[in-house]
């Protein structure tokens, strides 16, 4: 499909898209170096730290097709570039899913600035079509992943789900074969994690899929068709999340709890509160890689736990604080945001406030970002972002600072 587009008019983050088919085309080389180079080019061109660009929606349905070819190397690391054209990183919209009716409200008027973009480039453009472009390229790359549904939930099932689905309570998807496409590892746990992001999109369908996966799963297919199913809110999904709540494996628990808090709020089972204040707080976790924030269980929820109300905030502070001595970088910067919504509910403190006149909660916080180096890291350097949102809060923006502040 990439001969039918005009690469040339097109742009992505480095400039011209011309690049694209052929570095599409070098995902099915039978040279390792050359799959794992054509990768990385595609994550850092077309969907540059989640931005997506006017090239970005026109590159899903070649993707599509390497994704339907079983012959083909790597399909996950394919699939997870197409979740990331969909929704950006997913850190911009959990513990909810992304709002695509704003989206298409913010891209209205988009068509003539891109076209004007694409025909003279950026220069004099205002900065209200500026965003109008953005919006149109999330919204396009995100309307063509959803035409891909139908082979992601044919993706995202193992074929044992087929006859268990048959004998069980379970509803197949009438036009959508289940387990037509043999997938490598990886493939049905990204399929699953995509699908649960178009909650507008036959969300019936996707949610049966999910149920199938969920009985036959490994543990990370299980926990994420349990998550996707919150996410899709479609009817059957409580029941998914209240067999999850009593799994013996922990990771599922865990998603159990994370869907219930998406899809009942403060009316969840009096079972998901703790669950999540033990992820939250940093409880052991077992060596299962989850795509939702980047791995990051702990942070996911400590963003779920703020779907339950007020009910459980002390307790979800006091979590956060033993949280944020044991992390860095990212999952640093979930926790720590989470803990300054608790601590400063309105809004960031008063310039020039002595530490001595914050409140418990402030003080305390202060007290253990000053005395944990690591928050303030990334690879071993300053971290900007951390150092940004407790700007934004009024905090010292350093750790030294912090120091300071605590005990002048």
């Amino acid at each position: 499909m990439t001969d039918v587009v005009d690469w040339s008019r097109l742009t992505h983050a480095y400039g011209s898209a011309e690049d694209v088919p052929s570095t599409i085309a070098a995902l099915r080389s039978d040279d390792d170096d050359v799959r794992y180079q054509a990768l990385g080019d595609l994550f850092s061109s077309i969907v540059h730290q989640g931005t997506r660009y006017p090239a970005s929606a026109y590159a899903v349905p070649p993707l599509l097709e390497l994704l339907a070819d079983p012959s083909v190397p790597d399909r996950a690391f394919i699939g997870q570039l197409v979740a990331l054209i969909a929704i950006g990183g997913d850190e911009a919209w959990l513990p909810e899913t992304l709002p695509i009716e704003d989206l298409r409200v913010e891209s209205i008027g988009g068509e003539d600035a891109m076209a004007r973009v694409l025909r003279e480039g950026w220069d004099g453009l205002s900065i209200d079509d500026q965003a109008k472009v953005d919006a149109l390229a999330e919204e396009r790359a995100y309307e063509a992943v959803a035409a891909g549904l139908p082979l992601l939930r044919r993706l995202a099932v193992r074929p044992a789900a087929v006859a268990e689905a048959a004998a069980g309570d379970r509803v197949l998807v009438g036009a959508t074969p289940l387990g037509a496409l043999p997938a490598d590892d990886g493939v049905a746990l990204i399929a699953a994690y995509t699908l649960g992001w178009f909650p507008d999109s036959e969300p019936e369908l996707s949610l049966a899929v999910l149920d199938a996966l969920a009985a036959v799963g490994d543990e990370a297919e299980t926990a994420v068709a349990v998550v996707a199913a919150g996410l899709l809110g479609a009817a059957g999904a409580e029941r998914m999340a209240a067999r999850a709540l009593v799994d013996a494996r922990p990771v599922v628990r865990w998603a159990g709890a994370v869907a219930a808090a998406k899809l009942d709020g403060p009316r969840a089972d009096p079972r998901v509160a703790p669950e999540l204040l033990h992820w939250a707080g940093g409880g052991s976790a077992p060596d299962v890689r989850m795509p939702y924030l980047d791995g990051d269980l702990a942070g996911y929820a400590a963003l779920a736990l703020r779907q339950l109300g007020r009910e459980h905030d002390v307790a979800a502070f006091n979590a956060f604080l033993a949280r944020l001595p044991q992390v860095e970088a990212s999952p640093a910067l979930t926790i720590a945001g989470e803990a300054l919504r608790l601590a400063c509910p309105h809004g960031p403190i008063a310039d020039g406030t002595p530490f001595g006149e914050l409140d418990d909660r402030q003080q305390r916080l202060a007290q253990v970002l000053a005395a944990a180096p690591g928050p303030w890291l990334w690879d071993g350097n300053r971290f900007g972002n951390f150092a940004m949102l407790l700007g934004e809060y009024g905090f010292p923006d350093s750790h030294e600072e912090m120091r300071s502040y605590v005990s002048p």
